[in-house]
């Protein structure tokens, strides 16, 4: 019985897909469903895996990419606004990452300077002062995290 279950369930399994399609009616409005329209025009068709894939050495599945061109009318920059662009986010993102790294710098002199700046509401109340040093710890984190992800965006640019 549960062997009939079981192969019901994997020929569900294997029949699963998700095709998408976009149609445009007479006003312009866009709707994008996975049933077939007449006038739709399918833009993404893949295969659902299987629940469970089996996969060797760490292999990842991949979708397949559908590429769409860019509309006729989708606006366009030369080359030199597109590089002044990028040169200016490249000075905003050295600007962030300057300012991250002081904020840094001082949180992590906050969290040296803690103990010696005990209250006497701490000295009493030890969970006051594992809490502020929870806080600040976490703005340490905070500050590397970003740190990290502004000099990973700064690679990016061009």
């Amino acid at each position: 019985m549960h062997s009939k279950r079981l192969i019901g369930l994997l020929f569900l399994c294997n029949m699963a897909h998700a095709d998408i399609y976009k149609y445009v009616d007479s006003n312009g409005n866009v709707t994008f469903t996975n049933s077939p329209i007449k006038g739709a025009v399918r833009i993404m068709s893949e295969s659902q895996p299987a629940a469970n894939p089996i996969r060797r050495n760490n292999e990842s599945v991949k979708s397949p990419r559908v590429a769409v061109p860019s509309p006729v009318n989708f606006p366009k920059v030369d080359a030199a606004t597109q590089k002044t662009r990028d040169s200016n986010r490249k000075l905003i993102l050295e600007e962030e990452l300057s300012s991250e790294r002081e904020l840094f710098n001082k949180a992590k002199k906050n969290l040296q300077e803690a103990d010696a700046n005990r209250s006497a509401a701490e000295q009493a109340n030890p969970k006051l002062y594992l809490d502020r040093i929870g806080r600040l710890r976490e703005a340490i984190v905070m500050h590397e995290k970003n740190v990290t992800a502004l000099q990973a965006e700064l690679t990016r640019v061009r």
